[in-house]
């Protein structure tokens, strides 16, 4: 059934679904709204009831309660409690009053023709809530139906251990309510109508726009980027076709970015790949004149070391691993990273100073070690003789910082932009990933990552995060 409702068009299953949706909600609001006005009615009528049963017993002396524990009620006594009841009884309603014991059986009643003595059957129902009632403690009953088929509550009133007070109100505005139900059903049924109609507008309103946007981006699948965005197509489906415009834009930039990314690295890749042909060939030479020289193996070796190298870093920019992140202390990281630096800062008799300011933080651990490398090894590479590289981790304005500073020459101003673009270098080693790829990774962990020049000299490189997300 559910494949068949698939197979429909989408202005069908627009109309059914809207129709659906009519039904159920039209029935829960019907159902909703007519238990809501049935209860608010019953609780005001029960608090009725509970008031003016409390409201009689009240008028009842001690000295009569204490007259019906001596037996039954004189005539005298029966005439005062039939008087005060009748005082209490609305005209407009049918409403009856009467007292009776543990036995359930009426003492005296409202009604004189009401014979007493008599057991009344009706508060065997209530038996439970009779009996839990305190002295001087009201309650009443659920709704129930008459002898004569209409809607009462029963109110009770507990005057001493061995005798209650009964008062029984009509309900009858209880029928009109379950009479106003109906209502709902009605406005339903004309909801229902009126829900085809929208549904037959609505879709008619959404499947032609939609029809322009599949068009337009199956031609965007073929790779025509040239196709016009379509026309007259508002609301959100216009938010819609504006994202596929921009997603049409993007892929051109992507399609233009990944040919210049592939040109770099053909270039990048010929060079090693000519030098390894010629030493190929001065070592064949050297093989037929019987020469052993192994300086060409191990420059072809050194060459392909740099090929490997250059496909390693492209591979990690153009798909780097997943975030796994977890709490990561920093001074343990610093100080491997110290270890791969030591050579290059040997030699150039530099100076290294970590002061670390903030705890742990959320990051990839993997991740930040190789951001840490590339960007501390640029430093390194970049400052002079005697030169210093700084890192400082510290806490400001909700965001975790780590700074890499030097003392080198810093970077262009018009090159600034530049520096995270794929294969951009200004030295003669590396393959200008370096940057690209820490961009990339601290996009990955949900970290900025942003160069600029020192005041006095020098560059630093910043890496945040807002202390919020973690």
């Amino acid at each position: 059934m559910s494949r068949k409702i698939f197979r429909l068009s989408l202005k069908l299953r627009i109309i059914l679904t809207f129709v659906l949706i009519t039904v159920i909600i039209v029935f829960l609001l019907a159902r909703a709204s007519y238990h809501f006005v049935r209860n608010l009615y019953l609780a005001q009528l029960t608090e009725q009831v509970e008031i003016v049963t409390e409201l009689v017993a009240r008028q009842i002396g001690l000295k009569y309660i204490q007259v019906l524990n001596l037996g039954l009620p004189i005539e005298m006594t029966k005439q005062h409690f039939q008087s005060l009841f009748q005082r209490n009884i609305s005209t407009k309603t049918p409403t009856e009053i009467f007292i009776f014991d543990t036995g359930f059986k009426i003492i005296v009643h409202s009604d004189m023709k009401k014979i007493t003595g008599i057991q009344e059957a009706q508060l065997l129902l209530y038996r439970k809530e009779i009996s839990d009632l305190n002295i001087n403690e009201a309650t009443s009953s659920l709704p129930f139906k008459g002898a004569d088929g209409a809607w009462y509550l029963w109110g009770f009133f507990r005057l001493d251990h061995g005798f209650w007070l009964a008062y029984r109100e009509s309900a009858k505005r209880l029928e009109k309510v379950d009479a106003f139900s109906m209502l709902f059903w009605y406005v339903g049924f004309a909801g229902l109508l009126i829900s085809v109609l929208v549904g037959i507008i609505l879709a008619r309103t959404i499947t032609k726009p939609i029809d322009r946007l599949v068009k337009f981006s199956t031609e965007i699948g073929k790779g025509n980027f040239d196709v016009p965005l379509p026309v007259k197509v508002h609301g959100e489906l216009g938010i819609l076709s504006k994202s596929m415009d921009k997603m049409r834009h993007d892929l051109i930039k992507q399609q233009k970015e990944r040919e210049e990314m592939l040109a770099q690295i053909a270039h990048e890749i010929r060079n090693p790949l000519g030098g390894i042909e010629l030493l190929a060939n001065l070592s064949k030479e050297d093989i037929i004149k019987g020469i052993q020289n192994t300086d060409y193996l191990n420059k072809i070796l050194k060459e392909i070391t740099t090929l490997k190298l250059l496909i390693t870093s492209y591979l990690t920019y153009s798909r780097p691993q997943a975030a796994k992140a977890q709490w990561v202390e920093l001074t343990p990281i610093i100080d491997d990273v110290k270890k791969v630096i030591t050579r290059s800062l040997d030699k150039k008799n530099g100076k290294f100073s970590f002061v670390n300011q903030i705890g742990h933080i959320w990051f990839d651990p993997n991740h930040l070690k190789q951001i840490l490398i590339n960007l501390i090894s640029n430093s390194v590479d970049f400052i002079a003789l005697d030169g210093e590289v700084m890192v400082l981790a510290r806490v400001h304005d909700h965001k975790w910082i780590i700074e890499i500073s030097d003392d080198g020459p810093g970077i262009p101003e018009q090159d600034l932009d530049l520096v995270f673009k794929p294969f951009y270098t200004t030295r003669g080693e590396g393959t200008g990933l370096g940057l690209a790829i820490s961009k990339k990774l601290c996009y990955e962990n949900n970290a900025q990552l942003v160069v600029k020049n020192r005041k006095d000299r020098g560059c630093i490189v910043i890496i945040s995060k807002e202390v919020i997300d973690e």
